[in-house]
């Protein structure tokens, strides 16, 4: 049977921990996703994705509105990276790329060592670019493009309004045009 995450929140409220266990193996990709990002580190961003669900688990009761919980969890999945990023200061490279195994398999067979160089500097320009760009744009493009949020979700994970939340998106990106025009 295929529970809704409100289902399963029910559930894990009265006492069901294998319904959170649930929710977790749900949502535990794209958090991970979004905090390997974030913070451009793996081994960081596994503990902060166990962190995150550790303390969802821990203040599951305070979520007032079941149908907001993907948000709530992107909401304590930020407030951790920021408050690991605020106690090691040295954290600070984006870590942009999501290859998995067989699209590294598919970028070797049609790579020639140019196209590899290429690639690489390219890469490396983007993920220079943008750590570059202000913490709260950054924010907003990751959640964006690479976690496929809409915009309405970022408001209210950010708990910033709609309009803050698109100018920073069209600022972020105008900024990493540019910055991205300087290095190529």
């Amino acid at each position: 049977m295929n529970r809704s995450d409100e289902q399963l929140l029910a559930l894990a409220l009265d006492g069901d921990g294998a319904c959170f266990g649930e929710l977790t193996q749900r949502w535990q990709r794209r958090i991970f996703a979004f905090v390997c990002r974030y913070v451009g580190n793996v081994e960081e961003a596994r503990d902060l994705t166990q962190d995150t669900f550790t303390k969802a688990y821990q203040n599951l009761d305070r979520l007032t509105d079941p149908s907001r919980f993907s948000s709530w969890l992107y909401k304590i999945a930020l407030n951790e990276c920021r408050m690991r990023f605020r106690r090691h200061r040295h954290i600070n490279q984006v870590a942009l790329e999501d290859t998995n195994e067989s699209e590294a398999i598919e970028i070797v067979a049609d790579s020639s060592p140019e196209r590899d160089l290429a690639e690489k500097e390219r890469a490396s320009a983007l993920r220079a670019a943008f750590g570059a760009l202000p913490e709260e744009q950054r924010v907003v493009i990751l959640m964006k493009e690479y976690q496929d949020l809409k915009f309405h979700e970022i408001s209210e994970i950010m708990n910033i309004p709609l309009s803050t939340v698109k100018s920073r998106m069209y600022l972020g990106l105008k900024t990493l045009k540019r910055l991205m025009e300087r290095r190529i």
